[in-house]
């Protein structure tokens, strides 16, 4: 294994290729969590999941355990560990605290991470001691932008709205779908882990040209869909996935500085009722006015990818959320959202969306697991050490703001992605 070190990162990205050790090498993924994760803006979790004063959920950012909470009305994102003998705080996946209390030694600590008491460890002195020592700490930098919560573990790097960039449109563009302007997660969260590097999943994402292989069997069961029920349904998401093989060599994708893109939307839509979907057209635009709103349904993408964590789309209310575990082992969270003074249909419609692709029982999903998997075993063979991202390099074009285009089978998104990995891998990106 080669001592991190000594790991010549630069030369392991090309214009049209990537080592393979990007995807199996221990030593880089720790680099990785270090480099990349711990200086990224990272979602944490969403201001409905917390409605109360004193309510907390628990996640892992870069691999660290940290706790979103409701401090009277103003949110806080704390390490989960105890200043005391560094067990984690918070053991459930959610719930209520009035105080946090360890349970190695009964410490109790306020919603904002304050030192209430030290139980028995009373005899001490407490001059000798930092203040900021006794506490449950705060994460460098935390922000809410429209109800989603994104923390980032360093000081070091872009503020927030420089990171994300032109990609905050996605965000922005779910929120303004809804007709009072807020959105509120759907209780239950879909949760897969599955036996492969990280990067996969977001370069599957906007890859156009896999459906019509590793779909091929729920593309078939997909062309039998009742496309004359308004009710959404399982078979209306493969029957779309069938129809767009024929027309993504024409779709574009557009990336954006920092590894984030998107790509154009496919043949799915959300199947309501027309009595539902007049209802829904009437508030939002007594919200938005005709043509804002005519702006905000036309904003047509299939999946954005905000680098390197989220998968978002927002016609359809759902995003993906990966969290690296291991250099073969990636966890995925699912959640969807509901436009608040929508029908109720719109509601049931994305979450039978996201059934059908990220539930456990999901064919399609299962379709980019299994490949997820054959590739991280394929990629610890020595037959070659690149792996070729080549496709409409030579056509893609890009503009003086550094944002680019390409069409159809481009591997344009994976290219981007790795030239933000670079940055990020060599250090430079905290001196940009």
């Amino acid at each position: 294994m080669t001592p991190s070190d000594l790991i010549d990162l630069p030369a392991l990205v090309k214009k049209d290729r990537v080592h393979r050790d990007v995807y199996i090498d221990p030593e880089i993924f720790k680099l990785e969590m270090e480099r990349i994760f711990n200086r990224s803006w990272l979602f944490v979790g969403h201001n409905s999941q917390i409605p109360d004063s004193g309510d907390f959920i628990t996640t892992r950012l870069a691999n660290q355990s940290v706790v979103m909470v409701n401090h009277h009305n103003d949110i806080h994102v704390l390490f989960n560990r105890c200043p005391h003998r560094g067990a984690k705080v918070c053991e459930f996946e959610r719930g209520n605290a009035h105080p946090f209390r360890c349970p190695y030694h009964g410490w109790a600590f306020d919603t904002d991470g304050r030192l209430l008491s030290s139980s028995l460890h009373t005899d001490f002195d407490k001059s000798t001691i930092d203040e900021s020592d006794l506490k449950m700490r705060s994460l460098a930098r935390v922000i809410n932008h429209r109800g989603f919560v994104f923390a980032c573990l360093t000081t070091e790097g872009p503020g927030f709205e420089e990171a994300l960039g032109p990609i905050l449109s996605a965000i922005d563009n779910l929120v303004d779908r809804s007709p009072s302007g807020e959105v509120e997660l759907i209780p239950g969260i879909h949760r897969h882990v599955f036996p492969g590097n990280w990067k996969m999943q977001l370069e599957n994402i906007q890859d156009a040209a896999h459906p019509r292989f590793i779909h091929t069997s729920s593309n078939e069961a997909g062309s039998k869909g009742r496309q004359e029920e308004f009710r959404m349904r399982a078979e209306d998401v493969m029957s779309g996935n069938n129809d767009a093989v024929d027309i993504l060599d024409a779709s574009d994708a557009i990336a954006f500085p920092g590894g984030h893109s998107y790509m154009a939307a496919i043949p799915i839509r959300i199947k309501v009722s027309p009595e539902a979907e007049k209802e829904y057209l009437t508030v939002l635009e007594k919200r938005h006015g005709p043509d804002k709103t005519e702006s905000i349904l036309s904003d047509s993408r299939h999946f954005n990818v905000i680098y390197p964590q989220i998968m978002l789309q927002s016609a359809f209310q759902t995003m993906k959320v990966l969290r690296p575990v291991a250099v073969d082992r990636t966890e995925v969270s699912v959640y969807v959202f509901r436009l608040k003074g929508a029908p109720e249909e719109y509601d049931n419609a994305a979450m039978q969306f996201a059934n059908a692709t990220n539930s456990a029982a999901s064919v399609i999903l299962q379709d980019d697991l299994a490949t997820f998997a054959n590739i991280q075993e394929g990629l610890t063979t020595s037959a070659s050490d690149w792996v070729l991202f080549a496709n409409g390099l030579e056509t893609d074009t890009s503009d003086a703001q550094g944002v680019s285009s390409g069409q159809g089978f481009t591997e344009l998104p994976m290219r981007n992605q790795f030239v933000a990995w670079s940055k990020y891998m060599s250090a430079s990106h905290a001196d940009d």
